[in-house]
Parts: structure tokens; C-alpha cells; sequence
């Protein structure tokens, strides 16, 4: 939610009402035209403190007995406008009471509450209130609104990473073999172009020249598609000397290569040699630098990175300009927006791009949340381009735990949610069902389907707190699901404090009904966690660390419940955990962090080092022990932690974070990450990078390895496979819009519609609907720039007048859409005086969001200024209403006493405003 900036009009026209005041007191009319307003006295602290304590005692915000008016006959508006103004006032009091230091989590809850209660009461108000001289409106009086999201359309443009800063020069990028195949499809018709820069012979290989060479293959084929270069212009660049801002020259323009698709035509990429890969999420920066816990200076980042791990057959990638923290072999890194806040996991899809899960606090790829925490799945390409974000949409806090794409690039991901969900299928058990659970968490699996749009969500769950973990699919399509719990799901039993569980899903192809297959718990009396889910034919195979020992088990599902087959304990971890679990040729693949150099898992391929160590085991799928069983450890004699577990190739895969020494492995920073190449069979270790990040810190939270993503390509910045030019048009897809959402319009007088969102909505059936509920009276239109659409709208005639606003708690649409809840009308200028061209009164916009709130910080501030700013509104209205009734003549002498504000204050206003601006980047 922004946080409202200072309006310098709004100092001004406070100088001028009091030179105002000030001037009407030295020349006051005979006769009293309006009753004295509420805040022309002065309320002392002791006012305040006892108005905050009838509110919490429950005393009504809202009390029109108790406006005063001091002139008799006096529109009863007046007492309704100081009625108003004094419940705003209490409210303000409440939330500024919220900023006081040493409150009790109990006088934080009560003043929480008051405030939603109060804010309740005065939207009540607003909505319901009759005034003879003024319309009034809980939102915003515009002429039209438009939606801040922007769906794009369908993009016929690519644009690579900055290749060279010089177009006469060679470009390192394109130095060496370099050779790949561009697959056109035109009509129905392919055209595979081969490119191979060893055409060009002696020709230098500048970004230009290379382009036309291109360009003439593609030319010879008949072909509309070509490569253009694309400028991107230097940046302003500043040092800080002794403690001052200096500037200095921008920094050089730069150059990318775009590639044009032509008219009809669709565009592939690939090369003839090929390399191994492996993308790491990695969270960098120092999360205390100042080592005080009361102060939040965290330098937290997190970021996605991609290394070639094979250089045999393709160039190593080269080092870019000003690359920092560079590492052998590494072909970029991307630092992700600051609402990213944890990268729980990342996979490979059939296509060759890369899937990402991560929990966000603010809004991603242009899509607001509506929460305080949503979940987003993010698909970037091979290049490490973001082809598209989906969020969850949960109304309170949602944490994605578990991914996993199918082979006909189906995408799960489970996690853990509170508040509402909308469209979700919920259990009988679920905790948002329940006013006592509300804020425990439930169970949620979400399927998509391979372009990215939902299919369907499951939200199962128990009364006290659990979370799905774990996700993987069925050869038929079976979505199953491992997590834990505290109390017993619906169907399964209670075993101990946090038991684990297994659950299925299928949806029924002739019905599209999704079924729960069944769902069971297992574990002991103590607080277990489930680590891990393999689907293995007709059998699941789970990992779990039970009592701090590391439990593996096989179930049979082949049956209407799981029947458990074998379970096998590889021993204590002595403090360590499990990261994850993996099938591969026929075997079980078991990784995580220990102490013990001796867990019960089969021979020793390599030695534990000390402290504590990754390790990862290769087990028979069975879970019997057998000779063949291996395992082998990873680290230094310092406390090295596995994070996560990837497999490719034969090889087992680790990420995680450096306790100290690392064989083979120079420190970078104080507090580096790993990824290594394990063969577990023989204790080798393949391939291997420490990795560094800013303030000397990084960590590996999340792997995933393609055995073939890597490619002379990478180099030149273009994705493996199809270029990734369109994207779903659906709302709920490319935004935190839910099926379920709402928003309501109102013509004039008239009955107040629902507006109701769609699982299959577009912009363009949303506009036939608001077309719809306004009686086809409101014009609704879309528009596009710069390749996005938004829809706008506005009276159809300009005596026609729209209210919209929000949906009910948790499934409100406007927010999502980028609308603020408003009065669209036409206006006239009368008398110097924008009026509604409806020919009625004044339409005032209060402008109060109904979903303030005092849950922290800043938004505490921030309802604060916007209350005040509410006030500021009923001030307005009774400036107005007082100047309606002033005569003429005591008006133009009021007006000539007043005068302007002096130079200097205006001045003075304006040095604070461009130091606002500094302090808030201009928002």
C-alpha cells in the first residue's frame, strides 16, 4: 500500500485558511453564517488520551446528538460534517496512540481492533449519509479511472543483456566457435537457419557486422524474422566523498542484440554442442549490519544465478563488464526485486526453462499481492529472462514450500496459507473456517497447467497449524502431496505433536471434479518433519527426520489408502536435517546435513571431514539395505550445511553454506555457499564452486541442473528452445485476482451491481461486464501502450454518475486491478468552481481506504496521514458551504486582507518538498 506523500498545496491552503481566520476575526461579519466547526478549538494531549479511551472502552466513533451547533436554523449538514470530522478525529487518535513506545502485544491487539471497528463505523457513515449542499463518497472523485494493471499483449520483440559498450569494436561474446540454428516457423512451413560467425572469415566481429551476417542467412530464406541492435543508454552515476553525493560522467551506452519476429512467424534457438548446467537461488548481504536488533537495516538480497559445468565441448562463459563476485564458470547473475523475500525451490520444466518458487511481500512483475505475503511462482528462460509471474492471491499470508513440473509441463506447488483464498476447494477442517484458528495455517496444493494458468487449488487442512511441504506427480497424473501437522486432517488420525502426512488428488476427466484420494499421517509422538516425497511407479516413497533420526518409508498406493511397505532409518543426524529427496536411476537419493560420520546408509564413498557436513546417500528403492547402497560426505572441518538437492545426469547435486575450509576452495567472503557434483557411488566430486555475494556473505537456498542447458547461446544472451513472446491474457493469471473476486458499480441513484470475477476473465470480458452492471451507461474502453493494455472508465454522457466500489474483505478485486474506490463524473466549470455536470452538488471524495490498518509500522503511518487527509476533506466541505452563504462584499474583503502567502513561506515549502522527495525517491 504507498504511503501518502506531503502535497504542498495542502501547507498553502493551511497558510491561507488561517490568514483567513485571521482576517475574518479582524473584519467579522455582523451576523454569524455558519455554526463554529469542531476544530477551531485547540485539543490539548488530555482530550486526545481520553477520546482513544472511550473508543477502546466501545464507545461509537460516530455520535450526531453529540455535534454541537452554535447557530440556530443551521443546515443539518453541518452537524452531520462535525459528527463525521469528530469520529475521523478519534480515529487518527486511536491510530497515533498505535505509535507510542512500550505498548503491550495485548494494547497492540485492542487498538488494532478499535481502529477496524471505528473504521467500520465511519465507512457505515459515509455510505449511508444524506447531505442537502454536498455529495460525499468513501473514494476518490475522478473523471475516470483507469486499472494499474497492464496486461501485455503479445510481444513480437526479444532483447538480450548489454553484449559491448562500442559498435566499432569486436565484441568478446562473439569471439571463438561460435555457431547455433535459428528454427523459424512460417505459416506451416520450418526453416532451420544455420549461423555460424565462422562465415564472416576475417571479418571483425562487431556487434554491427555480426547482425547484417545474420541477417543475410535470414534474408536468403525468404525469411521477415531479423536481428536488430537495441541502445541502451548510459546510466547517471554518483560516489560518496566524506560523506557528500558526487557526480560523475554517465556511465557508456550499451548494446543488446533484439531479435525481430516477423509477421506470422515463430522463432527457436538451439545449438549442436551442449553443456551441463546448474542454476542456483542464492540469498546474499548482511542481515544486521549494524549488530542491533532493534533497528531492520538488513542488506538481504536474493538472487539467481546460472554456471556451465562442463566445458569440453562449448567456450567457458566469458566475464561481463563490471561484474562483481564473478566465479569461475558462472554464466550470469541476476539480483531479484526487493519483494522477494525466500527462493524455496527451483526446476528444470521439458522445455528447458526454469521454474521458480518464492514468497513475496510486495508487489512482483507489476502484480500487487493482496496480503502480507504471497507465494509467486516465477518461469524464467535459459538466458534468465522472466517469461512470466504468477502469485497466489492470498488474502492473509501465504509461504510456498514445494514445486514440481510434470513431464507434459504441468506445474504444482504447495505450501502453507492463512486468511481467505478465493476459488480454493477448502476441507471441513481448514482453520479459516473456524474464528478460533483463523490464524493458524492450512494446507494448499495449486496445479497449472503448461501455459500457466490454474487449473484448480485444494486448500486441506487441520485445525491447529499444518503445511504441505512436499509435491511430485504420478505417471497419471495423480498429484500427490507430503506435509505435517499439529492436529488431525480430515481423515487421518493423530500420531504425536507435529505428525507427517501423505495425500493424492486427482481430477476426474469426465467431470472436472477434483478428488481427494486419500489422505494419512504417520510419524511418532514427538515433533516431527517431513523432508522429502519420490514417486516410484505405484509406490511413494517419503523422508522425514523423526526425533532427530533420518526415516525414510514406502507406501503402496495402488490401493484405496497407502499401505506402508518398507521403512528404513539411516540413524541419528545428531542435530543435522534433511534437505531432500530425489529418484534416479532406480534409486533412492537421500541428502541433507550431520554430525555423524557414520549414518546407517551403506559404504562410505567419502569421509565425513568434521563438524558438521552435507551428505547425500544412494539407497535401493525399496528402502532394503543392499551392497550397492553408497554414501558419501561433503564439507571441511568446520560446519558446512547442505540446503538443497538436485539430480541430473548420474550425478547427485548439492547446494549449501561454507562452516570454514572447503577442500579445493578458497574463501571469497566470511560467509560463502557451495554447489557441488557429487558421484556417490565412487566419493568424487565432479564439479565444484564457492560462492560469493555482497558484504561477503552468500547462501544457497534452492538448485536445479539441466543436463544440456548450456550452450554458446548463453553467451550471447538468447534463450535454448522457443523465444518466449506471448503470455496468458487470463486475470487470475497474471495477477493476485482469484476466481470469486469482486467489486460493485452504481449508476447515479440507481441499484448498486456486483461485478464478479471469472477464472477465465480477460480485460475483455471484464468490460462487458462493468459495460453490464452500469445499464450499458458507463463507457468502458482499453488501451494500449507500450505493448500493455489497461481499461478505462467514464460516464458514457456527462450527467451520468459511477460510484465503484470494493468487494468484501479478503475478496476485493479493485486493489488487484489497480482501482482506488471512486466517484467517476463529468465536471463543468461554474463561477471558477469545478462542478459535476449533472447539475447536483459538489461530489467531495473522502478518499479513507477501507483496508487501513495498524499491523506495523508503516502502515500505522500510514493511516495516520491518510485520516488526516480525510479530515482535510471535511474542512473542505465546510469551507465551501460557508462560502456559498457569505455575501459578496464579505468575501472580496476577507479575500483582500488575506492576500497570498508570502514568497518566503512558499519558498520554505519548497526546500522541504524537494527534501520529501529525496527521502522517498519522488513518491
Amino acid at each position: 500500500m504507498a504511503i501518502t506523500p506531503i502535497d504542498t498545496s495542502v501547507l498553502l491552503g493551511l497558510y491561507q485558511s488561517r490568514a483567513g481566520m485571521a482576517a475574518a476575526a479582524t473584519a467579522a461579519p455582523t451576523k454569524k453564517l455558519a455554526p463554529t466547526a469542531p476544530w477551531s478549538t485547540t485539543l490539548t494531549p488530555a482530550d486526545s488520551s481520553a477520546a482513544v479511551k472511550s473508543a477502546l472502552a466501545g464507545r461509537k466513533f460516530i455520535d450526531e446528538n453529540g455535534a454541537k451547533l452554535d447557530l440556530a436554523g443551521a443546515s443539518s449538514d453541518y452537524r452531520k460534517l462535525f459528527a463525521l470530522y469528530q469520529g475521523l478525529s478519534v480515529l487518527g487518535d486511536v491510530a497515533a496512540r498505535a505509535q507510542a513506545k512500550g505498548l503491550t502485544s495485548i494494547e497492540r491487539a485492542q487498538l488494532e481492533r478499535t481502529f477496524a471497528r471505528g473504521l467500520g463505523e465511519i465507512s457505515g457513515f459515509v455510505n449511508d449519509v444524506q447531505l442537502e449542499q454536498a455529495r460525499l463518497s468513501q473514494g476518490e472523485a475522478a473523471a475516470s479511472v483507469k486499472t494499474k494493471l497492464a496486461v501485455q499483449k503479445t510481444r513480437t520483440e526479444y532483447i538480450t543483456p548489454p553484449l559491448t559498450d562500442s559498435t566499432s569494436e569486436p565484441v568478446a561474446a562473439f569471439e571463438g566457435p561460435v555457431s547455433f540454428t535459428m528454427s523459424v516457423k512460417k505459416v506451416n512451413t520450418m526453416h532451420d537457419v544455420a549461423i555460424d560467425l565462422a562465415g564472416m572469415g576475417g571479418q571483425p566481429r562487431t556487434i554491427g557486422n555480426v547482425i547484417n551476417y545474420i541477417n543475410q542467412q535470414l534474408e536468403a530464406e525468404g525469411l521477415e524474422t531479423r536481428i536488430l541492435s537495441h541502445r541502451i543508454p548510459g546510466q547517471p552515476r554518483q560516489v560518496t566523498i566524506a560523506g557528500k553525493a558526487v557526480s560523475l560522467p554517465p556511465s557508456s551506452d550499451q548494446w543488446a542484440l533484439k531479435v525481430k519476429a516477423g509477421t506470422s512467424e515463430s522463432v527457436n534457438f538451439s545449438a549442436p554442442a551442449t553443456a551441463g548446467a546448474v542454476y542456483v537461488a542464492q540469498q546474499v548481504g548482511d542481515p544486521d549490519p549494524d549488530r542491533k536488533s532493534t533497528t531492520n537495516d538488513s542488506r538481504v538480497e536474493q538472487q539467481f544465478l546460472k554456471f556451465q559445468t562442463d566445458t569440453s565441448t562449448v567456450p567457458p562463459p566469458v566475464q561481463g563488464a563490471g561484474e562483481s563476485y564473478w566465479a569461475e564458470d558462472r554464466v550470469f547473475a541476476k539480483t531479484l526485486g526487493p519483494e522477494v523475500k525466500t527462493v524455496h525451490e527451483q526446476v528444470v520444466g521439458p522445455d528447458g526453462s526454469v521454474y521458480m518458487l518464492a514468497d513475496v511481500t510486495a508487489a512482483t512483475a507489476g502484480q500487487e499481492i493482496k496480503g502480507q505475503q504471497d507465494v509467486a511462482l516465477l518461469k524464467y528462460d535459459s538466458a534468465g529472462k522472466l517469461i512470466y509471474a504468477r502469485t497466489l492471491g492470498a488474502a492473509g499470508s501465504a509461504t510456498g514450500m514445494a514445486l514440481s513440473v510434470s513431464a507434459d509441463g504441468k506445474i504444482a506447488i504447495a505450501g502453507a496459507v492463512t486468511g481467505d483464498l478465493g476459488g480454493a476447494t477448502d476441507g471441513a477442517l481448514n482453520s479459516n473456517g473456524s474464528t478460533t484458528f483463523a490464524k493458524n495455517t492450512d494446507s494448499f496444493v495449486t496445479l497449472f497447467d503448461a501455459d500457466g494458468q490454474e487449473l484448480w487449488t485444494q486448500r486441506r487442512g487441520a485445525r491447529q497449524d499444518d503445511e504441505a511441504s512436499h509435491v511430485a506427480f504420478g505417471a497419471d497424473g495423480t498429484v500427490y502431496v507430503a506435509g505435517r501437522s499439529r492436529s488431525a486432517m480430515q481423515g487421518a488420525e493423530v500420531i504425536g505433536d507435529w505428525d507427517g502426512y501423505v495425500q493424492a488428488f486427482r481430477q476426474d476427466a469426465a467431470t472436472g471434479k477434483v478428488q481427494t484420494l486419500f489422505t494419512q499421517s504417520f510419524g511418532t509422538t514427538g515433533a516431527d518433519r517431513t523432508s522429502g516425497l519420490v514417486v516410484d511407479g505405484t509406490s511413494i516413497v517419503t523422508a522425514s527426520v523423526e526425533q532427530g533420526r533420518a526415516v525414510l518409508r514406502r507406501f503402496d498406493v495402488s490401493g484405496a489408502a497407502p499401505a506402508l511397505t518398507a521403512t528404513r532409518d539411516l540413524g541419528d543426524l545428531q542435530g543435522g536435517e534433511l534437505v531432500g529427496l530425489a529418484l534416479d536411476g532406480g534409486e533412492v537419493v537421500v541428502a541433507g546435513t550431520t554430525a555423524n560420520g557414520f549414518l546407517t546408509a551403506g559404504a562410505v564413498t567419502r569421509a565425513h571431514a568434521g563438524g558438521t557436513d552435507a551428505f547425500a546417500a544412494r539407497l535401493s528403492a525399496g528402502l532394503t539395505p543392499a551392497a550397492a547402497d553408497k554414501v558419501a560426505y561433503y564439507g571441511g572441518t568446520g560446519d558446512d550445511r547442505a540446503t538443497s538437492l538436485a539430480v541430473g545426469g548420474g550425478k547427485v547435486w548439492l547446494g549449501g553454506a561454507v562452516g570454514a575450509d572447503l577442500p579445493g576452495h578458497d574463501p571469497v567472503g566470511t560467509k560463502d555457499g557451495f554447489v557441488a557434483s557429487l558421484d556417490v557411488a565412487t566419493g568424487a566430486v565432479d564439479w565444484s564452486r564457492r560462492i560469493g555475494g555482497k558484504d561477503g556473505r552468500a547462501a544457497p537456498t534452492a538448485i536445479a541442473v539441466d543436463t544440456g542447458g548450456a550452450s554458446v547461446l548463453d553467451r550471447l544472451g538468447l534463450p535454448t528452445g522457443p523465444l518466449p513472446l506471448g503470455d496468458s491474457e487470463r486475470l487470475t493469471a497474471v495477477s493476485s485476482l482469484r476466481a470469486g473476486d469482486k467489486f460493485t458499480v452504481k449508476m447515479g441513484e440507481g441499484r448498486q451491481s456486483t461485478v464478479t470475477i471469472e477464472e477465465k476473465d480477460t480485460l475483455d470480458t471484464l468490460a462487458q461486464k462493468i459495460r453490464r452492471a452500469s445499464g450499458f451507461q458507463a463507457k468502458v474502453t482499453l488501451n494500449t501502450a507500450e505493448g500493455a493494455r489497461t481499461l478505462k472508465i467514464e460516464p458514457l454522457n456527462p450527467r451520468m454518475v459511477i460510484e465503484i466500489g470494493p468487494g468484501t474483505a479478503g475478496k476485493d478485486a479493485l486493489d488487484m486491478l489497480g482501482i482506488t474506490e471512486s466517484v467517476v463524473r463529468a465536471t463543468n466549470t461554474v463561477k471558477g468552481q469545478e462542478m459535476p455536470a449533472d447539475g447536483r452538488a459538489k461530489i467531495y471524495g473522502l478518499g479513507l481506504p477501507r483496508d487501513l490498518n495498524l499491523s506495523d509500522v508503516h502502515q500505522i503511518s500510514h493511516a495516520v496521514a491518510e485520516v488526516a487527509a480525510a479530515m482535510g476533506v471535511v474542512r473542505s466541505i465546510y469551507k465551501d458551504m460557508v462560502a456559498a452563504v457569505t455575501p459578496k462584499s464579505t468575501a472580496e474583503q476577507i479575500a483582500a486582507q488575506s492576500g497570498k502567502a508570502p514568497a518566503y513561506l512558499t519558498n520554505q515549502i519548497a526546500n522541504y518538498q524537494a527534501a520529501l522527495d529525496r527521502l522517498t525517491g519522488g513518491a
